[in-house]
């Protein structure tokens, strides 16, 4: 069947106020319909405007998709990061990132298959999972966010830090006495960090047990990420900030990361997912998917896990 319509959703919701934070989580959802009147929904990572990457997709993107057969995802990829101004970033990235997902969702509908099976799935039934996360709160919310998730029977929490770098390091200390020796504790500053900083964070981390420290610094930094990375103290998580396989393979090949963190909904879909992904296999990088926005989204990053063996 040929794509009928594509139809665009920004959606803007008031951020959770146990997050810390203010203002909105944005996200543009994509529906692609087609002659026999099914609908394939995707969701991107649009954090600044959701409305300026719905325009993206009706202007750049649609052309190319009316008419086409919704099956042929890998073509319909490419052509529509040819319909965009090289680099691929940005917003432009994250329309294209919404469309693969709702072709992916329209060919498991096609065919009557769940996705991690198209995707060849190594069979698990069961996936680990972590909180996410402790935001920037004060220590006694933050003492109940832990306890409410090991009370959900979570064995891995992710704990948001902001500078100045003792606040950040008292939060890390009293996290992993919150919680006990032997739960699994992530550290994700968002990038706050300078160098010389994050290599006192990541040496305190290792002290305290932390599985990985995700994107300490500027995660386009990336001589400051290997340079890091090579003091061995604890793995380095980054990926969410790249629009493309590429980019997510090349903090892999730069010996910059310890664990790759692409986000479907920005590194362009299912389709550059499993691309970024099943390279930095063969270099022995596992990943984690990161997830920012709605419910359709975090369904997909659960399905990666299933579909793909971890290094």
């Amino acid at each position: 069947m040929s794509i009928r319509s594509v139809i665009t959703y920004p959606l803007s919701v008031p951020q959770p106020a146990a997050s810390g934070r203010t203002g909105f989580v944005n996200s543009l959802v994509v529906e692609i319909v087609t002659d026999d009147g099914r609908s394939g929904f995707g969701e991107s990572y649009s954090p600044v405007s959701p409305r300026a990457t719905a325009r993206i997709v009706e202007d750049a993107l649609a052309p190319v998709l009316l008419g086409a057969d919704e099956s042929d995802i890998g073509a319909l990829w490419q052509k529509m990061r040819n319909a965009l101004v090289t680099p691929v970033a940005g917003a432009g990235a994250e329309a294209v990132s919404a469309v693969d997902i709702a072709l992916w969702d329209l060919l498991g509908q096609k065919l009557g298959s769940p996705i991690y099976a198209l995707l060849a799935g190594h069979g698990r039934a069961r996936l680990p999972a972590y909180a996410s996360f402790i935001g920037w709160i004060d220590d006694q919310q933050a003492v109940a966010q832990a306890e409410r998730a090991m009370q959900f029977g979570f064995k891995q929490l992710k704990v948001k830090l902001l500078p100045p770098l003792n606040a950040a390091l008292a939060r890390v200390t009293l996290m992993r006495r919150t919680v006990g020796e032997g739960f699994g504790l992530v550290a994700d500053p968002n990038g706050t960090f300078d160098y010389v900083e994050s290599v006192q964070l990541a040496r305190r981390l290792a002290e305290l047990g932390y599985l990985w420290l995700e994107e300490p610094m500027d995660p386009s930094d990336l001589a400051g990420l290997v340079q890091l990375n090579k003091h061995g103290f604890m793995p380095l998580a980054a990926g969410e900030s790249e629009f493309g396989p590429r980019g997510a393979i090349g903090l892999a090949m730069a010996g910059a990361i310890g664990v790759l963190q692409p986000d479907c909904g920005r590194v362009g879909g299912i389709t550059g997912f499993a691309g970024a992904v099943t390279a930095a296999a063969t270099l022995g990088v596992p990943f984690a998917p990161h997830h920012a926005g709605g419910a359709s989204r975090l369904s997909r990053h659960g399905v990666l896990p299933a579909a793909h063996r971890p290094a």
